[in-house]
């Protein structure tokens, strides 16, 4: 009988213990996108320090200003997409959404709704409006066209051995009129990582 509770009594000291160890702890950062890197990979920290870094150096150069004498208003600006030609899956979304707001912050430009589901959610409130089911809706046919379009391409190369591995990314950033196709602003931003594990091969 002793042997029995024995037994039932290291168990459970060995089930407490194994519970303990794989407890997990969660920080919730007060800043999003300021958190510590795990992987070394593309992270939320990259996205939002890249983005800042491009639209400041892109509205520092003379095409705005020259749109701005010649027209007499900010341009219109759609960001069409991001070309990925990295190893990893990025969701291009989180960085588009990060180039959109500096914009947009900034006052400089206006920022039109990108193809998909924002221009759709555009064009569908405009045909409910069509069909008499609102008093005052929005009128078809005033959409704006884009002065510029933005294209973004982002690559990466690995360079790695034993424990450790160098991550270097370049995030090329144009700018193109919408009109001619001319190329009004040509950008980039290059970042590097260094990280190293002991006693781990990749």
């Amino acid at each position: 009988m002793r042997t029995v509770a024995t037994v039932v009594a290291a168990v459970a000291i060995i089930g407490i213990g194994v519970g303990c160890g794989a407890r997990r702890k969660v920080t919730r950062e007060a800043t999003p996108g300021t958190a510590e890197e795990l992987s070394g990979n593309w992270s939320a920290v990259d996205a939002k320090e890249t983005s800042e870094v491009l639209i400041k150096d892109c509205f520092a150069n003379p095409w705005l200003g020259d749109f701005v004498k010649e027209h007499g208003r900010k341009p219109a600006v759609r960001v069409r997409g991001i070309v990925n030609k990295t190893d990893e899956h990025i969701d291009a979304q989180v960085f588009i959404k990060n180039i959109e707001k500096a914009m947009v912050n900034s006052g400089k430009v206006s920022v039109l709704a990108q193809e998909g589901a924002e221009l759709g959610s555009v064009n569908a409130e405009q045909d409910y409006a069509t069909e008499g089911r609102v008093e005052d809706g929005p009128s078809v046919g005033n959409q704006k066209g884009g002065d510029f379009v933005v294209a973004v391409r982002l690559a990466s190369i690995l360079d790695q051995v034993q424990g450790k591995r160098t991550k270097f990314y370049k995030v090329s950033f144009e700018m193109l009129n919408a009109t001619s196709g001319e190329k009004v602003w040509i950008g980039d931003h290059e970042i590097q990582k260094t990280i190293t594990q002991k006693k781990v091969s990749w």
